[in-house]
């Protein structure tokens, strides 16, 4: 591109400006600014832009933001856009005050973004910032539906939460005024908000406080007593958010927000419908994300809420194919992979005893689920040690009869997708361990496998694969169970990575 074709387009622009907007100007400015748009893109960027902002100042690009022309504003917009991305934040904020104002309060979605996409720039404690921008922030967060914009605008006030400066202003009289405004509208803009909020809490126990004193915590709580499902599940999916410390843990507990989810589990009945069997569901992810939010000891809360039992019950239901008992599975995974609630789950045995009976006795989906959930509990830490390793031994001992790494290598060896993986994953936690890389050890059948790529795998299953290899040689214990052959081709296979299509198989081979 020559200094002219560029210069020439900025030329034109400035004549335009000049001109009254008629329909042609319009037309023309659009084209121009297409063109432009082009040139910034393709470059040399520093001298269109350096050149762009000579002559056509902010203030001119700003005002053809209010033009009687969609083409035209989105056009402009992206000019705009290209021509801030090297301006840092605290420019953007001593510069365009009033700009960023007009811009948030734009009726068109693309400069509403224009203008938000630059609160992603502030990032220092430092930064200045203006208790005006807040309610206009918040404000974008309105509409029934979840547009781009909404999520941009979620987007920002999370990541201006973050910063202790920014949420200061946030939070002004005004911003409250606008929030409790937006509490007041459509479910998805009210759980829009609240997510927000979960987010300024995580951050600081006193933002809970002030959002209590506020009325805004109790408005949430109110959204349990609803009968529409998906409020409901959108409620308890925010719930163990909320539970990153104590104090706000508390005062859910206080208001009865466990009681009433543990009821809602407990209430199951012969008619269940589609809808009783949802909320169940959302309790039960309640349950288990609260026992490891942090607010709570995993142990105290499981035993003051004895949800383990309840998830017993539903492992054991009869239909192998019930949502609700595969949920279940899933459930007693994600405890299994917190310590200390893994210790929990050891003495009340009954879990973990319905899991192994599950596996032992399933085929197909369910098997692949109890799969996962073992892979979640063996893997519960990179280093395990202690006890809880202990009762990840006692688990193991007990699968299959006690020729659990046989039947897994049998199941991986099923060329299903999700088997492959699941299986792979297991093997790969089970390599964390130190009674598992002994017992990994002790088949060398199963080691043959281990060093055999199969190409045809999907890539997710030949990275699980590389995985276990992979933890099996960087293991404090591999050099005292593998003789120096073998550690070799683990080493070997290490070296190479997941896709090697060399001589892998054929040593691999060679050595069984």
């Amino acid at each position: 591109m020559s200094d002219k074709e560029y210069m020439k387009n900025i030329k034109q622009v400035c004549d335009l400006l000049q001109s009254d907007p008629t329909p042609d100007v319009i037309l023309r400015l659009r084209d121009a600014f297409d063109s432009l748009s082009k040139q910034l893109k393709t470059g040399p960027f520093l001298e269109v832009f350096e050149a762009t902002l000579s002559n056509i100042p902010f203030s001119a690009l700003f005002s053809l933001l209010t033009a009687p022309d969609n083409r035209l504003i989105v056009t402009v917009a992206d000019v705009t856009s290209q021509l801030l991305r090297p301006v840092n934040w605290p420019m953007v904020h001593q510069t365009f005050e009033e700009y960023i104002i007009q811009g948030l309060d734009h009726p068109h979605p693309v400069v509403k973004s224009l203008v938000l996409n630059q609160f992603l720039k502030c990032e220092q404690k430092t930064d200045p910032f203006s208790a005006k921008y807040g309610p206009h922030i918040w404000r974008c967060l309105e509409g029934k539906n979840d547009s781009d914009t909404s999520k941009l605008a979620k987007q920002v006030l999370e990541h201006l939460c973050a910063i202790d400066m920014c949420l200061e202003y946030l939070l002004s009289e005004k911003s409250v005024q606008t929030i409790k405004m937006l509490l007041s509208g459509e479910e998805s803009q009210r759980f829009r908000v609240y997510d927000v909020v979960v987010a300024a809490i995580k951050h600081s126990d006193s933002v809970f406080e002030f959002f209590r004193q506020e009325g805004i915590v109790d408005l949430f709580l109110k959204e349990a007593d609803t009968s529409d499902v998906l409020v409901t599940m959108n409620f308890y999916e925010l719930v163990p958010a909320l539970c990153a410390s104590s104090v706000p843990f508390e005062y859910l507990d206080a208001a009865g927000v466990f009681d009433k989810a543990l009821g809602q589990i407990r209430s199951a009945n012969a008619e269940e419908t589609a809808t009783s069997s949802l909320i169940r569901m959302s309790a039960l992810k309640l349950f288990v994300r609260t026992a490891d939010a942090g607010g709570i000891s995993p142990a105290k809360f499981l035993k003051k809420y004895a949800i383990v039992p309840e998830l017993t019950e539903l492992i054991l239901l009869p239909d192998s194919g019930s949502e609700i008992k595969a949920t279940a599975i899933a459930c007693l995974g994600t405890i299994g992979s917190n310590s200390e609630a893994l210790e929990y789950l050891s003495s009340e045995k009954a879990a973990l005893a319905a899991l192994v009976s599950v596996y032992n006795s399933s085929v197909a989906d369910l098997r692949v689920e109890c799969l996962r959930a073992i892979s979640c509990i063996f893997g519960y830490s990179a280093t395990p040690s202690g006890a809880a390793s202990q009762v990840c031994y006692e688990l193991y001992t007990q699968l299959d009869n006690g020729k659990f790494l046989v039947g897994l290598t049998k199941e991986i060896m099923k060329g299903f997708e999700e088997s492959c993986i699941a299986g792979f994953s297991v093997l790969q936690k089970i390599a964390l361990h130190a009674w598992g890389v002994h017992e990994i050890a002790s088949y060398q059948n199963i080691v043959n496998f281990l060093l055999m790529r199969d190409p045809s795998r999907v890539k997710a299953a030949q990275q699980w694969q590389f995985a276990v290899i992979e933890s099996i040689v960087n293991s404090p214990d591999a050099k005292k169970e593998f003789d120096g052959d073998t550690l070799a081709q683990l080493n070997k296979y290490a070296r190479e990575g997941p896709y090697y299509v060399g001589s892998a198989p054929q040593v691999a081979l060679q050595s069984s």
